[in-house]
């Protein structure tokens, strides 16, 4: 295993703000989350998901730059989360979060006209003909 990635992992956990649902809530379709993000975040925000989000610097930056906004990072890779989370954690940011699942279950956390705005910053393409059931858009 990577560097420091089962310790990020353990960290991930601690945080408020980071959210690791188990794959049985994803494929539910229903989390307790699921049209209750306003309580999460404690105020009726517009929210914007940035999907692929990596180590999440964009969405720290929004979250910092557009305080009347809240912003989730989603991305399935742990330990490349916990950068974005970390600063959250240390900078007391209040209006960033960050899911940890697969961007094909989205519908199941999310309910319909909840999400105002979705972010592809740095999708990955997959090029080649054969990586195209990977590609997202």
């Amino acid at each position: 295993m990577g560097k420091n990635k089962l310790r990020r992992f353990t960290e991930n956990a601690t945080f408020r703000h980071v959210l690791e649902p188990g794959s049985r809530e994803a494929l539910s379709g229903e989390s307790p989350l699921k049209g209750r993000w306003n309580d999460f975040f404690g105020n009726n925000h517009p929210l914007t998901l940035e999907l692929g989000c990596g180590k999440g610097e964009y969405t720290v930056q929004m979250a910092l730059m557009y305080p009347e906004r809240n912003f989730i990072g989603i991305d399935i890779k742990g330990a490349r989360l916990w950068r974005g989370a970390k600063t959250v954690q240390e900078q007391n940011i209040p209006n960033a979060a960050f899911l940890r699942t697969k961007v094909e279950f989205i519908a199941s956390f999310f309910d319909k006209n909840e999400v105002e705005e979705i972010w592809l910053t740095f999708s990955d393409p997959q090029i080649k003909d054969r990586r195209a059931k990977h590609r997202l858009t």
